[in-house]
C-alpha cells in the first residue's frame, strides 16, 4: 500500500508540472490579413501604360571569354513602352551613358609537359628532344664531290655516307656497310703515303701519286709457319727468262688502267694548283746556289719564258700563278742597280718563246 500510495503521488506531482508549464507558455498570435484595394477600371477612351520585358542586365554584362564586349553602364534608364487605345504602339527612346568596353584577356594554355618530367623537379628532355636539338645547332655534312673512277670514288662515297650519318640520317646506316663492303672489293689499296696497291698472290703492284705502277715478284718459295711452297713451273719457267705470271699482270694492268689514269690526272691537278708556290721554292734554290746578280737575272728570266701558256685551263692557270711569282722576285729581290733596265727587257723581248711580254714595273 505504501508503494502505490508513493507512486500515486510522483505521478500527480509528474503531470502537474507538465500542465503548469503549458498554461504558461504564450499563445502564438494570428497574422493580420491583408487586402488590396480595388482596382480601378480605366476608362474605355483612356490609354493602357505597361512596363516592357527588359533583357536582364546582369546576364547582358557578362563578356564572352578572350573577346572585348560591349555593356550598357549601370546609370543607363530604361522608359516604359506605351500602348494607345487604337492598337499603335509608341517606344520612346532609351536615354544611355558612352558604352563602356570590357576586354578580358583569354585563358593561357599551360605547356604541355613533357614525357620525363618530375612533380616537382626539372623537365627532362627525352634522348630524340636531344637529338633534334644537337642536330639543329650542328653544321651540314661536308658532302665532297665524287672523283671519276671506281676505286677512290668508293672511298670518298663512304666518307660522305659516315657524314650524314653522324648528322643525323640514320638511312645512311645501310649506304655506310654496303660502301664498306665495295671498298673491301677495290683492287687499289690507298697508302698513308698517297699510293696505291694491290697485292696478289704472285706478284705486289704498287701506284704512285701520278698514276705510274710498279710490278713486283713474289718469292717462289714462299714459307708461312711451318708450312711452304715452291712452284717447279715458276722456277722453270724463270731460269729460262721467262715470265710466268705475263698475262695475270697484262690483265691488271688493262683493269686498272682507267683508274690510274684518273689518279694521275687528279695529281696533276693538285700540282698545277701549287704551281706558284713550286716556283718559289725553285727561285728560292736559284737565290742560294749564285751570288752573281747577272746569273740570278738570266735565271728569272728563263723560269718566266717556261711557264705554261697553252693548254686546259688549269694547265693555263696554273703558268700564270707561277709567272706571277717570278715577276713578284723581280720586282722586290732586284733593287736599286740591280733592276732590269729598258735595254735588258727589250733584248729579252726579242728573243722570248712565249707570247707575252716582259714588263715587271708595269
Amino acid at each position: 500500500m505504501r508503494t502505490l500510495t508513493a507512486t500515486a503521488i510522483l505521478s500527480l506531482a509528474v503531470h502537474g508540472v507538465a500542465l503548469a508549464w503549458v498554461i504558461a507558455k504564450p499563445k502564438p498570435q494570428p497574422v493580420p490579413e491583408v487586402t488590396s484595394p480595388a482596382l480601378e477600371t480605366a476608362p474605355a477612351e483612356a490609354e493602357l501604360t505597361f512596363v516592357e520585358l527588359l533583357p536582364d542586365p546582369v546576364a547582358a554584362a557578362v563578356p564572352t571569354r578572350g573577346a572585348g564586349t560591349t555593356v550598357a553602364p549601370s546609370g543607363t534608364r530604361w522608359r516604359p513602352a506605351e500602348i494607345s487605345a487604337t492598337g499603335r504602339t509608341g517606344t520612346p527612346p532609351i536615354e544611355t551613358s558612352p558604352p563602356i568596353t570590357v576586354v578580358v584577356p583569354p585563358v593561357a594554355t599551360p605547356p604541355a609537359k613533357r614525357v620525363l618530367g618530375m612533380r616537382d623537379g626539372p623537365q627532362v628532355t627525352s634522348t630524340a628532344e636531344q637529338l633534334v636539338a644537337r642536330a639543329e645547332t650542328m653544321a651540314p655534312a661536308a658532302i665532297t664531290d665524287l672523283p671519276d673512277y671506281p676505286g677512290l670514288r668508293d672511298r670518298v662515297s663512304l666518307e660522305n655516307a659516315r657524314a650524314r650519318y653522324k648528322h643525323g640520317d640514320m638511312a645512311a646506316l645501310g649506304d655506310v656497310v654496303a660502301l664498306e663492303d665495295a671498298q673491301a672489293a677495290d683492287e687499289l689499296k690507298p697508302q698513308k703515303d698517297g699510293t696505291w696497291k694491290t697485292d696478289r698472290t704472285t706478284f705486289v703492284a704498287t701506284v704512285e701519286k701520278d698514276g705510274t705502277v710498279k710490278l713486283k715478284d713474289k718469292r717462289n718459295l714462299r714459307v708461312s709457319g711451318l708450312t711452304g711452297s715452291f712452284d717447279v713451273t715458276d722456277w722453270a719457267m724463270r731460269s729460262r727468262g721467262t715470265d710466268p705470271y705475263a698475262s695475270a699482270k697484262l690483265a691488271y694492268l688493262d683493269s686498272t688502267r682507267d683508274q690510274r689514269v684518273e689518279i694521275g690526272r687528279a695529281y696533276r691537278k693538285d700540282q698545277l694548283a701549287k704551281s706558284d708556290q713550286m716556283m718559289n721554292a725553285n727561285l728560292v734554290r736559284l737565290w742560294t746556289t749564285t751570288q752573281d746578280v747577272a746569273a740570278k737575272k738570266q735565271g728569272l728570266l728563263d723560269l718566266w719564258d717556261e711557264c705554261a701558256e697553252s693548254g686546259d685551263a688549269e694547265l693555263v692557270e696554273g703558268g700564270k700563278a707561277a709567272r706571277a711569282m717570278v715577276e713578284r722576285w723581280m720586282q722586290v729581290k732586284l733593287t736599286g742597280a740591280d733592276r732590269f733596265t729598258i735595254a735588258e727587257l727589250a733584248k729579252f723581248n726579242a728573243h722570248r718563246r712565249s707570247r707575252a711580254t716582259l714588263d715587271p714595273y708595269r
